[in-house]
């Protein structure tokens, strides 16, 4: 017959065996540490990197309420990218594109989409043509999901215009530039913050005023989607059928 344990009733025998075996490793890792030195300046190094690394914070005078991260803008609140919005442009407007009715620059901080005089209004007016709501329905969801802000201009050629409208170029290219952004704006969707319309008449020509088709070149809409110099205060999120922000609908106001 084996010998019998004497260890304390109750307890299973293994446990001594498991304490024995703690109090072994404990004595040889303070064995360890009585034999090691420490360097001050690497014991300085490495706790310095393991604040930043960890988000140590130094204690600082507040005087607001801390306000919480907002997760849905922090998540879609894309950076500017001059080649992600041309990418969705094009997609956006392809047919258009190779009929040859619009045209697409890119440039350092901004895009520049051209809509041909014909494609959007009728001559010696500013009433936006069945083709040109279409074409913009496409391009609105661009402009509530990407940042920054959309400069619509309107230009004009050399031709002098006197009409009870609009006695001249300027008013004329304002108001397209105006019709415009007042259409994008129509399902409350986009901030109106976010927009500008701007009439330049005829004096930004892509051409010289010389032959016809030159012309009908210079008279055009220009929607310019700029990176605002304050990204941080512009909200956007992805639209739904409720719209903007907290996805309700902008309030209309009051006249």
């Amino acid at each position: 017959m084996g010998k019998k344990c004497d260890c304390p009733k109750g307890l299973p025998g293994w446990l001594v065996t498991f304490g024995d075996l703690m109090s072994l490793l404990l004595c040889f890792f303070i064995l360890l540490l009585s034999f090691s030195t420490m360097d001050p300046a690497m014991f300085k190094e490495v706790s310095g990197s393991l604040k930043n690394a960890f988000g140590v914070q130094r204690d600082e005078m507040i005087y607001d309420v801390p306000m919480g991260t907002d997760i849905v803008s922090r998540d879609f609140n894309p950076i500017f990218s001059v080649d992600v919005i041309l990418e969705k442009i094009k997609s956006a407007v392809k047919l258009e594109l190779i009929k040859g009715e619009i045209e697409i620059e890119a440039l350092e901080d901004r895009v520049v989409l051209r809509l041909n005089d014909d494609l959007t209004f009728e001559p010696g007016k500013a009433d936006l043509t069945d083709k040109a709501r279409a074409l913009l329905d496409k391009i609105r969801p661009i402009v509530e999901t990407v940042p920054g802000e959309l400069m619509v201009t309107g230009h004009a050629d050399s031709v002098v215009i006197n009409t009870t409208l609009y006695p001249s170029n300027w008013g004329l290219s304002a108001a397209r530039a105006a019709s415009v952004v007042d259409y994008l704006l129509l399902p409350r969707t986009v901030d109106p913050k976010r927009l500008a319309a701007i009439g330049f008449g005829d004096s930004r020509p892509l051409v010289p005023n010389t032959t016809p088709e030159n012309r009908k070149r210079n008279r055009r809409v220009e929607l310019i989607f700029l990176q605002s110099p304050r990204p941080d205060e512009i909200d956007i999120r992805p639209p739904t059928g409720k719209g903007l922000k907290e996805q309700e609908i902008l309030p209309v106001p009051i006249t």
